[in-house]
Order: C-alpha cells, then sequence, then structure tokens
C-alpha cells in the first residue's frame, strides 16, 4: 500500500491501534522506518498501477527507475516485474465485466477521525463490492480475516482490519452505484505464492466497523494530546507489535517479556558457572508437558520480535556515532566478489582468447520462466503441454503454525509404543502352568 501521507490512526496500522491504544503516543516520537524493502513494496505498487491504468505488462518498465519518495528511486527489476504481473493477472480476471478503479483514495472518517487511505484496487459490480490488496512482503504471510480467538481452531473470523477499512470507505464512496450485498476481501502476496480471500456481509462489515469505530475514538484521545499515558492502555501482543515502530522501547512490551522469562534469565546471568553448566540451567528451564510448551511457544514470536527490536535500536545508537555501554561496530563478513563492470570484464576475457564454455555459464530456463514465454506466445499450447509432465513441484517444509491458521493441520500419527506392546505381550503369554 503506497499513500504519500498517513492518517494518524492509519488502516495500515489498525492491528495496533484499535488493540494497543498507548502506542499512538509512543510511536508519534519515532522516526519514518522506511527501508529498502518498503521502498520495493512501494515500487512495485506503481508498476502494477500502471499496468492496470495504462493497459500494459509489467515487464515494459524493467529497468525503469520508479519514485518512491523525494530524492529515492527503486530499479524495476525482474522480481518485481513478475510480482506485479502476478497481481495484475488477478486483478485483470477479477474485474472482468465490472468497474475497476486502480489507486482510489478513500474517506474513513466517518469510522476513524481524521483517517483515510488509498485502495489497490476496488472492484465494483452490481451487488459486490471486491477490495483488493497487493502486498510486496515475502516474510509474513498476510491474510484477508483472522481468528478471534487464536487459540481455538474452531474460533469465528473477522475481516483483516485495514482491508475491512477500506472496505467500509469504498462502501460510503459508491453506494450510490449499487445495491451491495455482500464484500469481498482479497491480499494477494505473489512473492510468498500467496492469494487469501474472506468475503462477508454489508451488515457483518459494518458490524466490524462500528468495533474499529469505538477502538479508535478511545486511541484518538492520545492524538495531540498531553493526557497522561495509562499504563492499561499498552497491549503487548504478537499482531499490534509486530510493525510497530517503538516496541524497542516500549515499557508495556518490556514488562510482558519480563513477566514471560525474566526471572529465568535473571537467574542464569548471574550464575557464577562454566558456559556447559549455564546450559544445562537453560535446559532445565525448558517447559516438558505439551501445556507448558503451548504457553511457552505463544511468548515466543513476541520475545523474538523485542529482541530483534532492542538489537536495531542499539544498532541506530551506534551508526548516529552515539555511545552504548558494552557494545560497538565491526566490520561484517565481505560480500561474494563481482566484476565492477561485466562489460569490460566480458572484453578482456575475449582477448585471452578463452573458449565460449570457459566464459560462460548458461543454466536452463526455469518453469515460471517458460509459462511467461506461452503467455508471450512464444510458445503455443500443445508445446506448453508437452512440458507439463516434466514439471515438478517440492512440498513445502512442515513448520509450527497457531490452531487458528486457515491452513489445513498434518495429521501425524505418533510412533507406536514398542516398549508398551512387549509388556502387554509378556503379560499375556501363557507362563506353561495352563498345560501342567
Amino acid at each position: 500500500m503506497s499513500e504519500p501521507s498517513h492518517a494518524r490512526l492509519s488502516p495500515s496500522g489498525a492491528d495496533r491501534w484499535s488493540v494497543c491504544f498507548g502506542s499512538v503516543v509512543l510511536e508519534a516520537s519515532q522516526p519514518d522506518n522506511s527501508n529498502e524493502h518498503s521502498d520495493w513494496g512501494t515500487a512495485c505498487h506503481a508498476v502494477s498501477a500502471m499496468c492496470l491504468t495504462e493497459k500494459t505488462d509489467a515487464l515494459a518498465y524493467l529497468g525503469r527507475r520508479i519514485d518512491v519518495a523525494p530524492h529515492r528511486t527503486v530499479e524495476c527489476d525482474r522480481e518485481m516485474c513478475e510480482t506485479a504481473q502476478t497481481y495484475v493477472d488477478y486483478i485483470r480476471e477479477a474485474s472482468t465485466g465490472a468497474q475497476l478503479l486502480v489507486e482510489q483514495r478513500l474517506d474513513i472518517s466517518h469510522v476513524v477521525p481524521e483517517c483515510f487511505g488509498t485502495s489497490d484496487a476496488v472492484i465494483i459490480r452490481d451487488d459486490e463490492l471486491h477490495i483488493a490488496d497487493l502486498k510486496g512482503g515475502r516474510g509474513v504471510q498476510v491474510f484477508a480475516s483472522y481468528a478471534v480467538d487464536p487459540s481455538d481452531p474452531n474460533s469465528p473470523r473477522k475481516p483483516n482490519k485495514q482491508m475491512a477499512l477500506y472496505a467500509l470507505g469504498a462502501l460510503r464512496a459508491f453506494e450510490i452505484l449499487g445495491d451491495f450485498k455482500r464484500v469481498r476481501m482479497t491480499i494477494s502476496q505473489p512473492r510468498l505464492n500467496h492469494l487469501d480471500e474472506w468475503d462477508c456481509s454489508v451488515e457483518d462489515l459494518l458490524a466490524t466497523g462500528e468495533e474499529l469505530r469505538q477502538a479508535a475514538e478511545r486511541a484518538y484521545a492520545y492524538v495531540d494530546s498531553t493526557t497522561t499515558l495509562v499504563e492499561s492502555d499498552l497491549v503487548p501482543g504478537d499482531k499490534q507489535c509486530k510493525f510497530c515502530k517503538a516496541k524497542a522501547t516500549c515499557p508495556g512490551l518490556a514488562r510482558r517479556v519480563q513477566d514471560e522469562v525474566g526471572s529465568d534469565f535473571d537467574n542464569i546471568a548471574t550464575f557464577a558457572q562454566s558456559d556447559e553448566q549455564k546450559a544445562m540451567s537453560l535446559k532445565a528451564y525448558t517447559p516438558k508437558t505439551a501445556e507448558a510448551l503451548s504457553k511457552a511457544m505463544k511468548a515466543i514470536d513476541l520475545i523474538e520480535s523485542w529482541c530483534k527490536s532492542v538489537r536495531g535500536a542499539v544498532e541506530i545508537e551506534l551508526l548516529a556515532g552515539r555511545e552504548v555501554p558494552g557494545y560497538k561496530l565491526v566490520q561484517g563478513r565481505k560480500g561474494a566478489r563481482s566484476w565492477n563492470s561485466e562489460h569490460e570484464a566480458e572484453t578482456v576475457l575475449k582477448a585471452m582468447r578463452l573458449k565460449v564454455e570457459e566464459m560462460y555459464q548458461f543454466k536452463l530456463i526455469t518453469p515460471p520462466a517458460a509459462e511467461k514465454l506461452k503467455k508471450a506466445g512464444r510458445l503455443g499450447d500443445r508445446q506448453w503441454a508437452k512440458l507439463q509432465p516434466m514439471i515438478g513441484q517440492s512440498e513445502g517444509g512442515k513448520s509450527v503454525a497457531p490452531a487458528s491458521d486457515p491452513r489445513d493441520a498434518i495429521v501425524i500419527s505418533p510412533p507406536a509404543d514398542d516398549f508398551s506392546d512387549e509388556t502387554n505381550a509378556a503379560a499375556t503369554a501363557p507362563t506353561g502352568e495352563e498345560f501342567a
């Protein structure tokens, strides 16, 4: 989502401010945290929008420098082209026979004070309003809905709060264009090969809007206010802390980390023991039962996020030339060697009369690259069909996820207890007395 300026309570921050009202105060003093990844995402949104409005494909912008901020540009590379084109292809198909609005700015102030946002795509049909959002990240998978109770696999779900706010803004803006009965929300995250949709009735969306309105009213009390921060208004959690700019210095999160593991780590840190003894102490603190493991697992992501933020805050201080007692900046491992200019190196190597196979490394194109040739008309349907049996895809690795994750659980049967079988067999085996 690329927005030239941000609302104080922005749609993209709704997961945070709708739960942790005090974060509004803490984030206000933090600098903008734009980085190369967010700049890449902003450029990818721009390329996608140009494709849809100018009726072009993403390859038309390969190599172009895209403006993302004053004095900052990002080159449109092949990965950006592939990401944008995947999203564009979906939008073109989804909007067939409907009205499509691209990069539509929406007023959401009737729900959240001073709030506005820009929806990547709004698709209008007679009875359905469809909001689509492109996510350029490849770290955190984003879903169009969330579980009310993450610990309950059967928990009811509600719409993604950012998407719900865009939908509420679009509903207000375009209500005269149709008698909308349903609202559809789509997250397209091509770099993770992820597309997720959620639809609900207009009545359910309005109910979600009322919940967000009440939360926004409480959070907005901290905007430009000298009101003393109420400690209970700092509510740490995985979703609200994940992208919070203030988590490294948040007293609420620090307290939560201390509550979860503080006493154990204080004891370990003060032990005058060898490294081996400390490792044994850590092992002793490791949860043993399934219930204890579950409780500890719920805290891990939050604690890891806090640790990463603290490390980042220390790095910022040192890069600014300010001292952090006990720590310093050092030069990291050098990167891989590369030619300063491939063209010049190629010219010199050719003059050395090297063989072609000595100078170049050839590599077969990938299935996605072959599919692009098919879409471009370089391969026909029959030729593409011949390639299909040759294409394989490895299964994704198994990973731990909350019970509320919308993906199906992998069912694994526990290994047989051989010892118990042998014990039962011994107990039921004939002793010889039966035959006496």
